[in-house]
């Protein structure tokens, strides 16, 4: 697949302690199941456009749409799901 254009570049990641972090997911995986939660990258500044810049309301609201609307439809578990309103009003 890497030969197909130059620009993009796949790479295989290994699991590490049973989780595996794949787009905005981590996938942890237990003896009986697997289980889904909410990944951010370690530099993530967990800010957005402040309430009272100059910015398009749109623009300001544009985040916390993607993270309710992740929190609400990505299927992950309770404790997860939780979690990621927590960070969310952090964030706010």
């Amino acid at each position: 697949m890497n030969n197909i254009k130059e620009q993009l570049e796949f790479k295989a990641t290994m699991e590490v302690n049973k989780s595996l972090n794949y787009l905005d997911l981590t996938i942890s995986r237990n003896i009986n199941k697997i289980e889904l939660s909410v990944y951010r990258k370690p530099t993530n500044a967990n800010i957005t456009i402040q309430y009272t810049s100059d910015h398009l309301w749109d623009h300001k609201k544009a985040a916390f749409t993607h993270y309710i609307n992740g929190a609400l439809t990505l299927p992950i578990t309770e404790q997860a799901r939780t979690q990621e309103w927590e960070n969310i009003c952090n964030i706010a």
